[in-house]
């Protein structure tokens, strides 16, 4: 005789479904994202302003750089919509709708 699950009891559900779960619940990327996009960095921004920034986060479709050069927060703020193009072409996906500059002291 086999075990009967309980009444009303769910199959298990795999780890990366419950975290993808938790994920779109949070507001948070996939887990890979960020990922992707710090390997792919010189060719979502250029070589010469990955030199002077970073990738700081990525939640709620917003990707938040970090830059100590108030030249670079500029440019990259005129380039927002370029970045959200090259990002979601980077990761196969409109995952990223915002970017987000932000002034950090070196």
């Amino acid at each position: 005789m086999s075990p009967e699950p309980l009444p009303g009891h769910r199959p298990p559900v795999g780890l990366g479904e419950s975290l993808g779960r938790l994920q779109r619940l949070i507001g948070t990327a996939r887990p890979d994202s960020l990922a992707v996009l710090e390997e792919h960095w010189e060719q979502v921004i250029g070589a010469r302003l990955a030199r002077h920034c970073r990738l700081h986060s990525l939640q709620h479709g917003t990707l938040v750089v970090t830059t100590a050069e108030g030249a670079v927060a500029e440019q990259l703020r005129w380039m927002q919509s370029d970045l959200v193009a090259a990002a979601n072409a980077v990761l196969g996906s409109s995952e990223i709708s915002d970017v987000q500059v932000r002034s950090k002291p070196a």
